[in-house]
């Protein structure tokens, strides 16, 4: 697919998805409205068509990747019992740890699937309340985060890179 077919795809996508946005919030159609919306469906478009342009976005994830979201549920699950068992303890007298980890990170390139590989992985890793990414050293391969109890890194986030944590 040409540049510029995918760009006309995009943009196409865009201006629908955000006028189908801007009709759920509003839920009316009365003129006024309209003539506030419509031409703010434009601009949106226009920013986002211009940003694309000048910032290419190399976010190539592959399906796989995005499909490692079937495990957050768990792993929120999970993570809300691990926070709730914490504050239990803390409530005796046992206070909570505060771990600052490492763990080793593989995929360190600069191209779209490595991006996306480091982006899918915080995103989702994240969510869960027992476990925050700082960040991704991509200079010394590892992934840095913070734990209030001491867990393995979740299969999902060794599957987007990650390896076991130390």
């Amino acid at each position: 697919m040409s540049d510029r077919a995918r760009m006309t795809g995009q943009v196409v996508f865009l201006t629908i998805a955000l006028a189908v946005f801007w009709l759920a919030f509003i839920a009316d159609l009365q003129p006024d409205d309209l003539y506030v919306g419509i031409p703010a469906v434009i601009l949106s478009v226009a920013f986002a068509f211009f940003s694309i342009r000048r910032l290419p976005i190399r976010f190539r994830p592959t399906l796989r990747d995005l499909m490692q979201l079937w495990r957050l549920p768990w792993y929120i699950v999970s993570g809300i019992a691990e926070i709730a068992w914490v504050l239990a303890k803390d409530l005796v007298g046992k206070r909570a740890e505060s771990l600052f980890r490492a763990a080793p990170w593989y995929p360190n390139g600069d191209d779209g699937h490595d991006i996306a590989l480091r982006s899918l992985a915080v995103a989702y890793t994240t969510v869960a309340p027992n476990f925050i990414i700082v960040g991704i050293d991509r200079e010394r391969g590892r992934m840095l985060f913070h734990q209030v109890s001491e867990s393995s890194v979740p299969i999902m986030t060794q599957r987007l890179g990650a390896g076991s944590g130390e």
